[in-house]
């Protein structure tokens, strides 16, 4: 991972320096290249409509039943279902120490 991360601050930098000595202002290019890419609600619409559609109306019914049990929830007034499937005995460590005499 880190090789990676070496990697791309490389690219980074070699980057950075190509433009600063080419005379092009690297934050202008940053802001072409982040105008070019589009946002979340153009990305949305698209990337539904390349889900087959059992799989876009099982998904859409996963969220709406999500949503609506935690309405409900909410409105009992009860702290909605926890995700964790830890015991209490899971919690505790496994060995304390000499026993007591």
């Amino acid at each position: 991972m880190t090789v990676l991360l070496r990697a791309v601050l490389v690219i980074g930098v070699l980057s950075y320096l190509a433009l600063m000595r080419s005379g092009a202002d690297p934050a202008g290019e940053a802001r072409k290249l982040a105008g070019a890419v589009p946002g979340a609600g153009a990305a949305l619409p698209a990337a539904l409509d390349a889900l087959p559609p059992e799989s876009r109306d099982r998904a859409v019914r996963a969220v709406l039943a999500r949503g609506l049990m935690a309405e409900l929830s909410r409105r009992a007034g009860e702290p909605p279902a926890s995700i964790d499937t830890l015991e209490e005995a899971d919690r505790q460590p496994a060995w304390r120490g000499v026993a007591p005499r």
